[in-house]
């Protein structure tokens, strides 16, 4: 996997790891058109993160979220953000 986008991934995660949530409750969801929604998941510095393809995110952007565990609030943060115009 490109380093680049290894290691955006693991800024995103960073904080949220930091603050005492586990890779293991977040998915990665990127476009169905990436070439990382081929894959299942990915092996971050943290342990293996999901991935999940989906139609609603644009190609070439990418988030990461945190499951839904039945407390308010969500763990959320773009790996790359959508190019806008």
């Amino acid at each position: 996997m490109n380093p680049l986008a290894m290691q955006m991934i693991h800024d995103a995660l960073e904080p949220h790891i930091k603050s005492g949530l586990r890779v293991e409750d977040f998915k990665l969801f990127v476009s169905r058109q990436s070439r990382m929604a081929e894959k299942e998941s990915v092996d971050t510095s943290y342990g293996l993160l999901r991935i999940y393809p989906s139609e609603y995110v644009p190609k070439g952007a990418a988030y990461v979220r945190e499951d839904f565990n039945g407390r308010i609030g969500m763990a959320f943060a773009w790996v790359s953000k959508p190019k806008e115009g």
